[in-house]
């Protein structure tokens, strides 16, 4: 029977083998392979939730449209309205010149504030392509294409904003704009959808994008319910545990390719004191490794002829209680996203640890802006909280494991700044995180099968058809929540041998 082995549990790993699940033949295995203690310790499980249909540059809008429809059917599906908190949002750009005066805090820290800070981006280098094995990537600055504009004039990979922290909203194509901001402020006040827990002026704001275009979920309930999903479907997890090597019996030239399985913490040993390691069966290998896709790939591949090229791109966040948000008080709304709770096979996430909210038919929102020497993003979700980050130093180092990631108060206090001048004094801290998204030479994700001359002269899976079973999804950079349902879906048709679900053909070059 065949199987196939998804290195990496984060949001990719998982809409892949979700999609798996759904799409192969029932004698298909599937395996799933996660070393951090903690399940989504990092940007899958702390990002911000937003998610987009037509912000993409050209290469990556056909996997961006049909990631943003699978988000919508897998909610209107799975009532995920209740379940992940899935909700239509509306995107403003607030312009800080037209801001309530109580923001300028945001714009001139105290006078012992350094003038230049460690997140202030520095100039990226054009190098694309892969890396030599051995070579190190020590941050995004490594790996980084130098590319200006907006979407029409950025090259393909449509990071720029990121790598100058500048706003997200500059990646919306100007005749896309033009239609959102058409739609007058006072309509969307007449409906009642402006933030009005945003301290801003109605004039302030610009609307960027309207309820059918973007939405806000929360990715931990996501993931949580995607990988249930899997569980209950006959999916094998393995975790904590990783690949240590592909093999094959040499005594045995017909014998199927294995890949070693180590488990690692509390399950790493046997009662008698050995190493505790499975085999597996291995015709396809899938690695979303994410940030980690370099050391992965290098571990299993050791002579490989090249590495995918990935730097990390380290984001602070905070979530927080807003006195106006949600609009309207909780009710037992059916409808209404159910707060994580401790129960059930996966702990939950403290962040969201309270009441569950009702919204009505009002929509979530998404706010853009900037502040001295980064760009804020602002989320509100329906689950009751706003998150806000956009905070990027290109300097913090990528830890071994998520679940090590140190957090720099400092980096902290700068966003508390930001959310108590745009929300009020009265803001409640719910938490604090940092986390690390994979960024490519190009900036676009990578989406490939791999050519067998580039894992060199070792053991290697032989894929469905034996012209090479490796495939590779990293990259996605800020956008790894809104692509992954998409990416997981073209990436299990790809391992089937199947007529992709979008054109991500541009994205196979890496």
């Amino acid at each position: 029977m065949p199987t196939t082995v998804v290195l990496g549990a984060g949001i990719i790993g998982l809409s892949t083998a979700h999609s798996l699940v759904q799409l192969a033949p029932p004698d298909h295995r599937i395996h799933l392979v996660d070393p951090a203690p903690e399940l989504f310790a990092s940007a899958s499980g702390k990002a911000a939730g937003f998610i987009a249909k037509d912000w993409f540059a050209p290469a990556i809008a056909p996997l961006g449209n049909l990631s943003f429809d699978l988000h919508r059917a897998l909610a209107d599906r799975h009532n995920g309205r209740a379940r992940w908190a899935f909700s239509e949002s509306i995107s403003y750009s607030l312009d800080r010149d037209h801001r309530d005066d109580a923001t300028a805090v945001a714009h001139h820290p105290p006078a012992s504030a350094p003038s230049h800070h460690p997140s202030e981006p520095a100039a990226g280098s054009d190098r694309g392509g892969g890396v030599e094995p051995g070579q190190p990537i020590a941050s995004v600055e490594d790996v980084a294409p130098t590319v200006t504009g907006r979407n029409g004039s950025q090259g393909q990979g449509g990071l720029d904003w990121l790598l100058q922290n500048t706003s997200r909203a500059t990646v919306l194509d100007t005749d896309v704009e033009k239609a959102h901001s058409e739609r007058s402020i006072s309509l969307a006040d007449e409906a009642g959808e402006l933030p009005i827990w945003l301290r801003a002026k109605p004039d302030a704001l610009q609307m960027i994008s309207d309820r059918k275009s973007t939405a806000q979920i929360h990715p931990r309930q996501l993931c949580e319910f995607l990988l249930e999903q899997c569980l209950a479907a006959g999916m094998t997890l393995h975790h904590p545990a990783r690949a240590t090597k592909l093999w094959v019996d040499e005594d045995d030239p017909g014998s199927l390719t294995r890949i070693r399985v180590e488990y690692l913490g509390p399950l790493a040993k046997t009662v008698d004191g050995r190493a505790r390691t499975v085999d597996i069966p291995c015709d396809n290998l899938v690695i979303t490794a994410g940030c980690w896709t370099p050391q992965v790939y290098t571990t299993l591949f050791p002579n490989a002829s090249r590495v995918p090229r990935v730097a990390h791109l380290a984001g602070y966040s905070v979530t927080f209680k807003a006195k106006h948000w949600p609009p309207v008080p909780s009710s037992k709304d059916p409808q209404a996203p159910t707060a994580p709770t401790e129960a059930g096979p996966f702990r939950r996430h403290a962040s969201s640890a309270h009441a569950a909210v009702s919204l009505g038919s009002s929509p979530c929102h998404a706010i853009f802006t900037d502040a001295r020497g980064f760009a804020p993003e602002i989320f509100s979700r329906a689950v009751g909280d706003v998150w806000l980050g956009g905070l990027n130093p290109p300097s913090t180092p990528l830890p071994a494991l998520p679940t090590e990631a140190e957090v720099d108060p400092a980096e902290v206090a700068r966003l508390l700044a930001v959310a108590r001048a745009l929300c009020g004094e009265d803001i409640e801290l719910r938490s604090q995180a940092l986390c690390f998204r994979p960024v490519s030479a190009t900036g676009r994700p990578i989406i490939a099968r791999m050519h067998e001359a580039d894992l060199g002269d070792g053991v290697k899976p032989g894929g469905r058809d034996g012209a090479g079973g490796v495939f590779v999804a990293t990259g996605h950079g800020p956008w790894g929540i809104s692509l992954s349902l998409g990416t997981g879906r073209v990436l299990s048709e790809m391992v089937l041998g199947r007529e992709t679900s979008a054109d991500v053909s541009a994205l196979a070059r890496w």
